[in-house]
């Protein structure tokens, strides 16, 4: 039989239960998931996995059904009780890191055994172990701010391993991540699966981050609609299928508006044909949520969600310039996203503007690829002065000439986008651009734009593989 680490039974989860705003976040759940699986819960946003996450965690309670883990039924425990089995029986990877900003990289990993009553010292010990064998430390002094989002990440990852749990789950793992640190976190997570035995549970909405999982539950409104079983055979023609899914879908308007008929929609220019492609798909998609953040700053958070999901169709190409402006002034009742006047034009022009710069960067990759010796100048010199537009200060020329060089290294991939940052700041006299951190940020961060997902090598690929290797140790 079977070996289940985790069964629910007709489990049912309610929000405001009883009261006028009553949601059913859960329906009648019942699955197995068995010991050493590598599953994720899948589907759109408020269709119910994470409060399936949260469920099988005991952060919320659900109020029907029966969830056993590790054959102990969660719903008997005391709350003191539950505070241990989440300390000890899992270990929990947030979107958002969750790291305790006061407190250096080895106490957040050391925190979780001071829980649970291990002394400071052996806490310490066994947090650095824990950061040497993930590449991490040269960081353990410093605090999560000095850090970029994959090491952030990658502490996390570590502090949720401290007290050695059976079960990792993972709450959209690869949300504010970049295209190089969600391959590092998917490597992880696998050798974590693979070589520890370990059960992962990744709750995601993107279809490319299920290129390593076993077993997939689809859900829908609160329940499971399909369940399914994936072998190395069926690996690619099942991702490649949920791509060209998610590119060609029109989502209901609770959750992604209806933006085109999908008759209308281009296949040719939407059809992912194999795993090849993941790395176009997975840029696309990461810019898009870069740029939802950064241009709907201070918003709420459906509005930002909305508002990504008409970028990544713009994207795709499953809806043209002329209807996503529509959909910027068309009021949020009516499935828009209700900017006003030159918010809207400012919005539309910066989404068509990096489109149509990362379209320029694919062929120039395609060009390079062919002839790596190709004369890229006037193509850094047109995305520098794009990157600089807007900068109070007058650039001098060495200024200039010092981000050419760095762009022009970032476009063959000689450094890493936290290099450029570093880059930008340093003094002139380091061969640096002497600009100011907050400047640098900015600068950086407009060229990944353009960059991301587009510029990967097998140094980065290599670079991936021999981080996550440090795994096997564990």
């Amino acid at each position: 039989m079977p070996d289940s680490i985790i069964s629910l039974r007709n489990v049912g989860l309610w929000y405001e239960k009883g009261k006028p705003m009553e949601v059913k976040a859960l329906k009648g759940v019942t699955l197995d998931i068995e010991r050493g699986d590598y599953v994720a819960f899948f589907g759109s946003s408020g269709c119910g996995k994470t409060t399936m996450l949260y469920a099988i965690s005991g952060i919320d309670h659900f109020q029907e059904g029966q969830i056993t883990i590790n054959n102990k039924d969660i719903s008997t425990l005391t709350n003191q009780e539950l505070a241990i089995f989440r300390q000890t029986g899992i270990g929990i990877v947030f979107q958002q890191f969750n790291l305790v900003p006061s407190l250096t990289v080895l106490k957040n990993v050391a925190l979780p055994m001071l829980f649970v009553g291990i002394s400071s010292e052996k806490a310490d010990s066994e947090a650095a172990k824990l950061l040497d064998r993930l590449n991490l430390s040269e960081y353990a002094h410093r605090y999560p701010f000095e850090l970029s989002g994959g090491q952030q990440q990658r502490v996390g990852i570590a502090r949720a391993l401290a007290n050695d749990p059976p079960i990792i789950i993972a709450d959209e793992p690869l949300g504010n991540l970049d295209s190089v640190n969600a391959k590092k976190v998917l490597e992880f997570l696998k050798e974590l699966n693979e070589k520890d035995g370990r059960t992962i549970i990744m709750v995601t909405h993107e279809a490319w981050s299920l290129r390593d999982v076993k077993t997939i539950y689809h859900m829908k409104d609160g329940s499971i609609t399909e369940i399914e079983h994936i072998s190395p055979k069926t690996l690619n023609d099942s991702i490649t299928s949920h791509l060209n899914k998610q590119l060609s879908s029109v989502s209901e308007p609770s959750t992604t508006p209806i933006v085109v008929p999908p008759s209308q929609v281009k296949k040719e220019d939407t059809k992912i044909n194999n795993i090849g492609d993941f790395d176009d798909v997975l840029g696309d998609d990461i810019a898009s949520h870069q740029i939802a953040n950064s241009q709907l700053s201070g918003y709420s958070l459906d509005e930002i969600d909305r508002f990504e999901n008409f970028v990544k169709n713009r994207f795709f190409n499953i809806i043209d310039k002329n209807e996503f402006n529509k959909l910027m002034v068309k009021p949020f009742k009516e499935n828009g996203l209700g900017l006003r006047g030159k918010k809207a034009e400012k919005v539309s022009s910066h989404v068509e503007d990096v489109i149509e710069r990362r379209k320029n960067m694919r062929a120039l990759r395609r060009l390079m690829s062919k002839n790596p010796e190709t004369d890229i100048s006037a193509e850094i010199q047109n995305l520098r002065n794009w990157m600089v537009d807007g900068y109070t200060r007058e650039l001098t020329s060495d200024e200039l000439k010092s981000i050419d060089q760095i762009v022009a290294d970032r476009i063959r991939n000689y450094i890493s986008k936290d290099k450029v940052v570093e880059l930008l700041g340093l003094t002139k006299n380091k061969s640096g651009a002497g600009l100011s951190f907050r400047a640098s940020q900015i600068f950086a961060e407009k060229l990944e734009l353009v960059l991301e997902g587009i510029l990967v090598n097998n140094n980065v690929q290599q670079e991936v593989k021999q981080e996550s290797s440090d795994l096997k140790k564990i």
